[in-house]
Protein backbone atom coordinates (compact mmCIF):
# COMPACT_ATOMS: atom_id res chain seq x y z
CA UNK A 1 0.00 0.00 0.00
CA UNK A 2 1.48 3.32 -1.02
CA UNK A 3 0.63 6.02 1.49
CA UNK A 4 2.63 8.95 0.20
CA UNK A 5 5.58 9.96 -1.86
CA UNK A 6 9.17 9.90 -0.66
CA UNK A 7 10.78 8.86 2.59
CA UNK A 8 9.17 9.65 5.94
CA UNK A 9 9.92 13.22 6.95
CA UNK A 10 9.03 12.84 10.57
CA UNK A 11 7.97 10.08 12.92
CA UNK A 12 6.32 11.24 16.12
CA UNK A 13 5.26 8.88 18.93
CA UNK A 14 3.20 9.35 22.08
CA UNK A 15 2.37 7.09 24.98
CA UNK A 16 -0.46 8.18 27.26
CA UNK A 17 -2.81 6.66 29.80
CA UNK A 18 -5.94 5.42 27.94
CA UNK A 19 -8.43 7.95 29.29
CA UNK A 20 -10.61 10.36 27.32
CA UNK A 21 -8.87 13.40 28.81
CA UNK A 22 -5.62 12.37 27.07
CA UNK A 23 -7.21 12.09 23.63
CA UNK A 24 -7.03 15.90 23.48
CA UNK A 25 -3.21 15.64 23.67
CA UNK A 26 -3.20 13.23 20.73
CA UNK A 27 -5.60 15.51 18.84
CA UNK A 28 -3.31 18.51 19.36
CA UNK A 29 -0.30 16.61 18.01
CA UNK A 30 -2.32 15.31 15.03
CA UNK A 31 -3.60 18.83 14.29
CA UNK A 32 -0.09 20.28 14.34
CA UNK A 33 1.34 17.52 12.12
CA UNK A 34 -1.53 17.70 9.61
CA UNK A 35 -1.09 21.46 9.42
CA UNK A 36 2.64 21.01 8.85
CA UNK A 37 1.84 18.57 6.00
CA UNK A 38 -0.24 21.29 4.35
CA UNK A 39 -3.67 19.79 5.01
CA UNK A 40 -6.68 22.07 4.52
CA UNK A 41 -8.82 22.94 7.55
CA UNK A 42 -11.51 20.38 6.66
CA UNK A 43 -8.85 17.66 6.29
CA UNK A 44 -7.36 18.57 9.67
CA UNK A 45 -10.85 18.31 11.17
CA UNK A 46 -11.25 14.85 9.61
CA UNK A 47 -7.92 13.74 11.12
CA UNK A 48 -8.84 14.98 14.59
CA UNK A 49 -12.33 13.46 14.34
CA UNK A 50 -10.70 10.14 13.38
CA UNK A 51 -8.41 10.46 16.42
CA UNK A 52 -11.53 10.86 18.60
CA UNK A 53 -13.09 7.70 17.16
CA UNK A 54 -9.90 5.66 17.46
CA UNK A 55 -9.30 6.91 21.00
CA UNK A 56 -12.83 5.99 22.10
CA UNK A 57 -12.55 2.57 20.45
CA UNK A 58 -9.22 1.72 22.07
CA UNK A 59 -10.03 3.16 25.49
CA UNK A 60 -13.11 0.96 25.45
CA UNK A 61 -11.05 -2.25 25.10
CA UNK A 62 -7.79 -1.31 26.90
CA UNK A 63 -6.68 -3.51 29.77
CA UNK A 64 -6.12 -1.85 33.13
CA UNK A 65 -2.66 -0.28 33.17
CA UNK A 66 -2.14 -0.60 29.41
CA UNK A 67 -0.82 2.60 27.82
CA UNK A 68 -2.23 3.94 24.59
CA UNK A 69 0.59 4.15 22.03
CA UNK A 70 0.12 6.47 19.08
CA UNK A 71 2.57 7.13 16.25
CA UNK A 72 2.40 9.53 13.34
CA UNK A 73 4.42 9.26 10.14
CA UNK A 74 4.47 12.18 7.72
CA UNK A 75 4.85 10.85 4.17
CA UNK A 76 4.83 13.70 1.68
CA UNK A 77 1.14 14.35 1.05
CA UNK A 78 -0.08 11.84 3.65
CA UNK A 79 -0.24 11.32 7.39
CA UNK A 80 -0.15 7.72 8.65
CA UNK A 81 -1.47 7.25 12.21
CA UNK A 82 -1.16 4.02 14.21
CA UNK A 83 -2.63 3.51 17.70
CA UNK A 84 -2.25 0.45 19.93
CA UNK A 85 -3.40 -0.83 23.34
CA UNK A 86 -3.15 -4.15 25.13
CA UNK A 87 -6.54 -5.76 25.69
CA UNK A 88 -7.96 -8.91 27.23
CA UNK A 89 -11.14 -8.51 25.15
CA UNK A 90 -9.74 -7.76 21.72
CA UNK A 91 -11.78 -5.84 19.22
CA UNK A 92 -15.10 -6.67 17.58
CA UNK A 93 -14.72 -8.65 14.37
CA UNK A 94 -17.80 -7.11 12.77
CA UNK A 95 -17.32 -3.39 12.19
CA UNK A 96 -19.95 -1.15 13.69
CA UNK A 97 -20.78 2.54 13.59
CA UNK A 98 -17.26 3.65 14.62
CA UNK A 99 -15.77 1.66 11.75
CA UNK A 100 -18.10 3.34 9.25
CA UNK A 101 -17.28 6.78 10.65
CA UNK A 102 -13.54 6.04 10.41
CA UNK A 103 -13.95 4.82 6.82
CA UNK A 104 -15.68 8.09 5.94
CA UNK A 105 -13.01 10.24 7.62
CA UNK A 106 -9.90 8.46 6.32
CA UNK A 107 -8.46 7.22 3.03
CA UNK A 108 -7.22 3.83 4.27
CA UNK A 109 -8.10 2.01 7.48
CA UNK A 110 -6.79 -1.07 9.26
CA UNK A 111 -8.09 -2.52 12.50
CA UNK A 112 -6.60 -5.74 13.83
CA UNK A 113 -5.60 -7.48 17.00
CA UNK A 114 -2.50 -9.59 17.43
CA UNK A 115 -1.42 -12.06 20.09
CA UNK A 116 -0.04 -10.23 23.11
CA UNK A 117 2.98 -11.06 25.22
CA UNK A 118 0.99 -12.63 28.07
CA UNK A 119 -1.66 -15.36 28.07
CA UNK A 120 -5.05 -14.02 27.00
CA UNK A 121 -3.72 -10.63 25.91
CA UNK A 122 -4.21 -9.06 22.51
CA UNK A 123 -2.45 -6.07 20.99
CA UNK A 124 -5.23 -4.07 19.36
CA UNK A 125 -3.97 -1.92 16.48
CA UNK A 126 -5.85 0.76 14.58
CA UNK A 127 -4.08 2.45 11.69
CA UNK A 128 -5.29 4.98 9.19
CA UNK A 129 -3.95 7.08 6.36
CA UNK A 130 -5.20 10.53 5.46
CA UNK A 131 -4.05 12.19 2.22
CA UNK A 132 -4.22 15.85 1.31
CA UNK A 133 -7.01 16.46 -1.24
CA UNK A 134 -5.85 15.79 -4.77
CA UNK A 135 -3.01 13.45 -3.67
CA UNK A 136 -4.75 10.05 -3.34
Amino acid sequence: MEIGSGEPRTITALRVEPVLEHVSIIRAVARMLADRCGFALDEIAEVTDAIDEVGAMLIDVASFGSPLHCSFVEMGSALFVTSTVTSHRGIARHPGARWRVLEALTDRLLITDLLGESEGEREVVVGFVKHRHGFI
